[in-house]
């Protein structure tokens, strides 16, 4: 066996992945920090009394990490002048945190924040990317700052810039992916040299997994981690309220995207726009299932209420109501079951993380080529990537999103309506089915099909502008209504492949095909991108079409609920196996948990009542004779 990758920074490193601290795996939980009163002025505004207290605080109810914020324009007012009285301020914050047993994790090049600019005004507009006078600037800066803190024990790992692409949209959406690879490492390098051994990485909101820039995981190289931010009201994906079984599901959707390249730390989340009870729950569900998804640590967005009305609250009055605290330091309901978290996945849970999957989500590599203009057609593949991971989560199918290195470890791939598919990956995806793999391709074009009959066994016959032709059909008893956008519907025939269901007009909407040792089924519309509307995904069982496949071809979950919103995941602690059960529904749920014997049927483990997003636990040994051990109380605890 080969030895552990280990990254090492300060009593903290990563052990193939997994962030340890004194030898023992450790699981960041902690907050987003500025003074209620103070807020962003908090450098210039200091009070070290406050930050004791609420180090003490945090501390008393079981967080373990606070994120704070260096904004560049109070620590170099002038060009290549820093502040003395600043970075004394940092390292007596540092000290304040560290006779609390908190871990720092300092956010450095921060310019925005609450989506206004905090912009050193020696700046004036240049170029933060291509500008070589910016570029040694900010290198100077992270140096500075991680030299400051090189001597606290207590530093977690450097984030480079909060959101830094939004400072100039423009110029960072016009990077490619080697010049945002080479701004991450020669600031990686220089916080390196200043603080050897330290842990790098840089946070995006979700467009670091759906957006049209660079700053993405899979470019990540010089990083030792990401960091993503899920607020399920910025979605593209039409999530309906922060009550929706769309809303929990964002969050571990965007940590599996990201552990496909790196481990993952959700650094910011939390929910905006709903009342206390509905922030709790939300908090509870997403938090939960972040953690089963592989997420190596969660900070909650933020600390409490600001009673400060400067900038940037005074423009944006709602980002002063979204602390775990009011303004008056009460507890909110959401304090109270990230508490909880924190207490088990620190202590009970520690060290448990999610099993190999089964599934595989395949989504070839972007390139930076031109997308083809007017000859760009069909389904986004982003869109289509979180509804094959909402109907996985609803299968109870455990499953990651993969590289084309990687297809030979599933026995099932998921090809979700992607478009167009490279010639590239249309081969890799042949040898992984003729090698004996269960392949599932839903077309995402018009011209998706073409050159695929030798894999699917299936051709373009044409095309058609009338959808009722192709507008629903029904398979696994279930039916599956297709609601095509407007334009060109594709028309298929099979010439070899078995097919299972019809459309309307009489032609293959699936078909499975038997090559080599393996199978490959296809798919004649872009269903997952295609439920990207207000209220479809609940609009029929659209999970059976992966279920039913997974069932016919012999793979099935180790554990799963008779309730297709009920998420059921395994995590692992060497023998020790644990079942995450998150409730994603908005109304209570009574279900019955099973586990699949080693002859393929299940059995039944626990019945759960569980309230809307509520949680419980079902714990066993490996091996053939395992027993469980656990039930829910208050938020699932045992």
């Amino acid at each position: 066996m080969a030895a552990p990758a280990v990254s090492t920074a300060r009593g903290t490193s990563l052990v193939d992945g997994v962030p340890h601290r004194d030898g023992r795996p450790f699981f960041c939980v902690g907050v987003n920090y500025f003074p209620s009163r103070a807020g962003c002025d908090m450098w210039r505004d200091w009070d070290p009394a406050v930050l004791d207290a609420d180090f003490a605080r945090m501390a008393a109810l079981g967080f373990n990490t606070v994120r704070i914020f260096t904004f560049w324009a109070d620590f170099e007012p002038t060009e290549g002048g820093y502040d003395p009285r600043m970075t004394a301020r940092l390292r007596e914050l540092a000290a304040l945190a560290h006779r609390h047993h908190l871990l720092v994790l300092p956010s450095l090049l921060t310019i925005w924040m609450n989506g206004q600019l905090f912009d050193p005004p020696w700046r004036a507009g240049r170029d933060l990317w291509r500008d070589p006078d910016m570029a040694e600037r900010q290198r100077a800066f992270v140096r500075h700052v991680a030299g400051a803190l090189r001597d606290a024990p207590n530093i977690l790992a450097y984030d480079i810039g909060d959101e830094i692409p939004h400072v100039d949209p423009a110029a960072s959406h016009s990077l490619d992916a080697p010049e945002v690879r080479a701004w991450w490492d020669g600031l990686a390098a220089a916080i390196r040299a200043a603080d050897p051994g330290a842990l790098v990485l840089q946070a995006n909101e979700g467009s670091a997994v759906f957006g049209d820039h660079a700053f993405r995981p899979e470019h990540a190289r010089p990083l030792d981690l990401v960091a993503l931010h899920g607020f399920p009201l910025w979605t593209p994906f039409h999530i309906e309220s922060a009550a929706a079984v769309k809303a929990t599901a964002y969050l571990p959707y965007l940590v599996r995207r990201g552990r496909a390249h790196a481990p993952v730390l959700v650094d910011e989340m939390g929910s905006y726009g709903c009342d206390e009870a509905t922030a709790a729950r939300y908090l509870r569900a997403a938090a939960h299932s972040a953690f089963a998804a592989g997420a190596v640590g969660i900070c909650v967005w933020c600390w409490q209420d600001f009673t400060s009305e400067s900038k940037p609250y005074a423009l944006r009055p709602g980002e002063r109501f979204v602390g775990l605290l009011d303004m008056d330091g009460r507890e909110k309901p959401a304090l109270d079951v990230f508490r909880g978290f924190a207490r088990r996945v620190t202590g009970e849970l520690a060290g448990f993380r999610p099993l190999p999957a089964k599934v595989g989500v395949f989504l070839p590599e972007r390139t930076g080529d031109h997308d083809g203009g007017y000859l760009a057609s069909g389904s986004d593949t982003e869109t289509a990537a979180f509804y094959a991971h909402c109907l996985l989560q609803q299968a109870h199918l455990p499953y990651e999103f993969i590289g084309a290195e990687d297809l030979e470890r599933y026995a099932m791939v998921i090809c979700p309506s992607v478009r167009p598919l490279p010639l590239a990956a249309q081969r890799r995806l042949g040898e992984y089915t003729v090698a004996g793999g269960v392949l599932l391709y839903s077309t995402g074009d018009l011209l998706g099909p073409a050159g695929l009959e030798e894999l699917f066994g299936v051709r373009v016959r044409d095309f058609t502008q009338d959808p009722a032709e192709q507008d629903r059909f029904t398979w696994a008893d279930t039916p599956f209504p297709v609601h095509w956008p407007a334009g060109p519907v594709p028309v298929v025939d099979s010439t070899i492949a078995e097919t299972l269901a019809r459309y309307p007009n009489g032609t293959p909407a699936l078909t499975r095909q038997q090559r080599g040792g393996g199978v490959a089924y296809f798919l004649n519309a872009p269903l997952e991108a295609l439920l990207n509307a207000p209220y479809r995904l609940q609009e029929t069982r659209w999970h059976r079409l992966y279920a039913a496949i997974g069932e016919k071809e012999g793979i099935r979950p180790e554990l799963f609920a008779d309730e297709p919103l009920v998420e059921t995941t395994v995590l692992a602690r060497g023998d020790e196996r644990c079942g995450v059960v998150v409730n994603h529904a908005t109304a209570p749920v009574t279900t019955t948990v099973y586990r699949t014997t080693p002859s393929g049927d299940p059995r039944a483990e626990r019945h759960l009542s569980l309230e809307p997003k509520g949680v419980a636990f079902v714990r066993w040994q490996s091996g053939p004779h395992p027993a469980t051990d656990a039930g829910p109380g208050r938020d699932g605890e045992k």
